[in-house]
């Protein structure tokens, strides 16, 4: 395996390889989210939609992006802060000697307090942290969907003035995607063919 050492890195470097993760994370987690609802997402997709759409989730979530921020934090001072501390009482129990090669670990760990190949790691964690919340917001919402009546939130008006409550999934440069009241089939509607405007209704006090 070719190690690539982050000290030989340059600008364009660090650009090209968080432009590939960003397309990767928007393609496994939009194919997983729609995918949950019947959608293979893969076929409404573009490069474009992939690399903007874990960015516009972020801006447009903030419980998503508070949660994700909070728990990346998190990880990041257990494995800085925490985890060294606790390998080193550790590693001098006979016990734990017997089970782990300690010089192995301890190499590692001392990676791990110095800070190396810690990107790599936390961009891997990230991903694993952003696309199990966007599956369970995915299952929530299937589950509200096909367990409840479904309440409208937007309002789509077509090109020929026709007009139509459904309940958004999402959408993005090209489809809108969304279930009609009395329906459990998700409807994806392409949006500059289509659609002449998209309102948001507002919210019934109770």
């Amino acid at each position: 395996m070719i190690k690539i050492e982050q000290d030989k890195l340059g600008l364009q470097d660090y650009f090209y390889i968080g432009y590939l993760y960003l397309i990767i994370l928007g393609i496994v987690s939009d194919a997983i989210f729609y995918g949950i609802f019947g959608v293979s997402y893969l076929n409404y997709t573009t490069i474009l939609d992939a690399l903007i759409s874990p960015i516009s989730l972020l801006t447009n979530n903030w419980v998503l992006a508070v949660a994700l921020g909070v728990m990346f934090a998190l990880l990041y001072f257990y494995l800085t802060k925490v985890a060294p501390k606790i390998y080193k009482k550790l590693r001098v129990k006979k016990w734990y000697q017997k089970m782990y090669n300690v010089e192995k670990w301890d190499k590692k760990y001392a990676d791990l307090e110095q800070k190396k190949n810690l990107i790599p790691g936390m961009m891997f964690l990230f991903f694993l942290l952003f696309v199990s919340m966007r599956t369970g917001y995915g299952l929530g919402m299937k589950h509200k969907i096909m367990e409840k009546e479904i309440t409208p939130n937007h309002t789509l008006i077509f090109k020929d003035n026709a007009r139509l409550d459904v309940r958004k999934v999402g959408q993005n440069s090209a489809y809108f995607f969304y279930f009609i009241p009395g329906e459990k089939v998700i409807t994806a509607t392409p949006i500059t063919d289509n659609l002449k405007q998209i309102k948001v209704l507002e919210k019934k006090k109770k």
